[in-house]
């Protein structure tokens, strides 16, 4: 991977945590999950990538974008707590459900 593709690649990244975050707002979670998956693939594609010398220029662009990539991950984050939280909580109510439900059916035999 050359310099360039690599900032292409954190450009990449950089939109579609931005549309994430769009989606976040938007209350769209399967969207959000989808564009997750994307990105984890770019986010695996420069784990892989060996380790490519940058210019003084690259790097501050570089940091740049990864300052944007952080702050809309953080806005994610702060949007998606709530609805884990109100899904964990649907959980662990089915859950003490269906535990009522087995001790009651097998009191019943």
């Amino acid at each position: 991977m050359t310099s360039k593709e690599m900032l292409s690649t954190y450009e990449t990244l950089s939109e579609l945590t931005g549309t994430m975050l769009s989606a976040a707002r938007e209350g769209e979670w399967e969207h959000l999950a989808t564009l997750e998956q994307r990105c984890r693939g770019y986010v695996g594609s420069l784990m892989e990538a060996p380790s490519v010398p940058l210019s003084a220029q690259e790097q501050r662009a570089k940091v740049a974008i990864i300052r944007t990539i952080l702050q809309n991950d953080a806005e994610i984050r702060a949007l998606t707590e709530p609805h884990m939280h109100a899904l964990q909580q649907r959980l662990q109510m089915t859950r003490q459900g269906q535990r009522g439900m087995a001790a009651y059916g097998a009191q019943r035999v």
